[in-house]
């Protein structure tokens, strides 16, 4: 396959900054409109050929890439420019607000929301927080939690002393560094069972290596826990009112199923499947996977339709 950019324009925002986005149309009328928030490291071409089926389902898709990834605007630059960095995940929901009311809020017809792993984490603070008009949330592993409550602690209390104290925000955080050889390696990643899926983001950073994004920075892990601390609150999530599919990975090691779970339970309209052979990157699994996630993506579509 080609690894060509696909067509795609820029949203300025308030600050000059600029945020990178697709709209892809069906052949026919849309049956509604389809906002997708990727995770960390990834971008629009990879999204699309996880999301696709959606525009051969009528729907209208539109993809669009965090601040700090893909080619949207960096917050550093030169030999820095790969490291996932930001002080605060507040900027990341005032762009993704602002894109909403610029991009996504005057399309035509029923308004549906995506986001997997910290795109899902934004989308659900967004439902928690500004109650959108949509017809209903489908996620894959959202960002909830990486890891038991003790380690959240621990890692909260270190990269707080590094980024307050030691004034190194922008370095790499333990064990993260520009995307190299060992990203490479398939054996043991926590993303997918499919070698041929597993090296689309490879072969993308090496056709065009200004998509390319490497590990996180002290202040991006310390912003990352600080939000997931935020939609741990006792009521937060309680105040989501639509209705939410989350497909959660049987054998995710990044979001585990028994740590982000007990949070989803808070969502009164929740509906959690499990995909019990998937790891993390559920719709760019195996086909099999796929599959199985595509049926449960497709049975809560229908109902929305219904309602």
């Amino acid at each position: 396959m080609p690894f060509d950019l696909l067509p795609h324009a820029f949203f300025t925002l308030a600050d000059g900054s600029r945020l990178r986005y697709a709209q892809f149309e069906p052949e026919s009328a849309a049956r509604g409109t389809v906002l997708a928030v990727p995770g960390r490291r990834e971008f629009i071409e990879k999204k699309f050929i996880e999301l696709q089926p959606l525009v051969n389902r009528g729907y209208r898709l539109i993809i669009v890439e965090p601040r700090g990834q893909g080619l949207s605007t960096r917050f550093l630059s030169g030999t820095a420019y790969q490291r996932d960095h930001i002080e605060d995940f507040k900027i990341h929901m005032e762009d993704l607000r602002a894109f909403y009311a610029g991009v996504v809020a005057g399309q035509n017809g029923p308004l549906i929301l995506h986001g997997h792993s910290m795109g899902g984490h934004l989308i659900l603070r967004l439902l928690a927080e500004d109650k959108p008009k949509v017809a209903g949330v489908f996620l894959t592993a959202p960002m909830l939690a990486l890891a038991g409550i003790p380690a959240h602690l621990v890692a909260h209390g270190i990269s707080w002393l590094t980024v307050r104290l030691l004034g190194h925000p922008a370095d790499y955080a333990p064990m993260q560094h520009d995307f190299d050889a060992s990203d490479r390696e398939f054996a043991h990643n926590p993303l997918t069972h499919d070698p041929a899926r597993f090296l689309i983001i490879e072969n993308y950073f090496t056709a065009h290596p200004e998509l390319t994004v490497g590990g996180v920075s002290w202040a991006w892990l310390l912003a990352a826990l600080r939000s997931m601390h935020v939609t741990h609150a006792r009521h937060y999530l309680t105040h989501i009112e639509v209705p939410v599919l989350g497909l959660v990975g049987g054998e995710d090691r990044v979001t585990p199923a028994k740590e982000i779970a007990p949070y989803l339970n808070y969502i009164p309209r929740m509906r959690t499947h499990i995909v019990a052979d998937s790891k993390h990157d559920i719709l760019n699994e195996t086909d099999a996977v796929r599959a199985e996630a595509w049926e449960s993506i497709d049975i809560f579509l229908a109902s929305l339709n219904a309602a």
